[in-house]
């Protein structure tokens, strides 16, 4: 079955068909300030959302993507234009997100509406790091966090990909306090400008207040 507004579509079977006015409503209370933050004044490409209502399917449909083996808590993802979201009940399934709420739920929709506005801005030229791009999906979507977490690292680990897997367990947490920390200190243009570049940030990394 499929939804339609103006903006965007949502795919779904009876079994989620509940969730429907659930991530109509997420979307609509978040759409215009997502949209403003990026500063961006129309979407370049209909929006569609697609719901699985089954972990399994799930679990292959992600693994066929070629990102990479499935795990526990990857519960959504965006792709150009489009969302790929695991149904509510059936992701309280997993161990990481079992103490979900539907508010929770509603917040990886905005997260990955959040990387669909930043991937429309990319261009060839834009040098992305993981933590602002999950930092600011994180951030912008008000997701929970762990505020004891800690980030004095070196920036030569932090910066280099493979090392920054290694550093800790809770990467999504870790980028929100980084870009949380940021926003404290600049303005939303110069968010934007380090989201683009990576080069920028790493620069800019101590007078930010980080450690060396």
């Amino acid at each position: 079955m499929l939804f339609q507004s103006e903006l965007y579509s949502i795919e779904y079977d009876e079994k989620s068909k509940s969730l429907v006015q659930t991530v109509n409503e997420a979307l609509n209370q978040n759409f215009k300030r997502i949209l403003d933050f990026w500063e961006i004044q129309k979407l370049e490409n209909y929006v569609e959302i697609r719901i699985f209502s089954d972990l399994e399917e799930w679990k292959t449909f992600y693994e066929s993507f070629e990102r990479g083996p499935y795990q526990d808590y990857i519960i959504g993802c965006a792709d150009g234009s489009k969302i790929y979201v695991l149904a509510y009940d059936e992701y309280k399934k997993t161990n990481v997100h079992k103490n979900d709420t539907v508010e929770d739920f509603q917040k990886i929709i905005i997260h990955e509406f959040v990387h669909i506005c930043q991937n429309q801005i990319s261009t060839p030229e834009s040098t992305p790091s993981f933590i602002m791009g999950e930092g600011l999906a994180t951030y912008l979507a008000d997701q929970r966090y762990n505020h004891d977490i800690k980030i004095d690292y070196p920036k030569e680990d932090i910066f280099n990909f493979e090392k920054l897997f290694t550093l800790t367990n809770g990467l999504y947490s870790f980028s929100q306090k980084i870009v949380r920390k940021i926003a404290e200190k600049v303005p939303r243009e110069k968010l934007i400008e380090y989201a683009l570049n990576y080069t920028k940030l790493y620069n800019d990394w101590e007078s930010l207040g980080f450690s060396e």
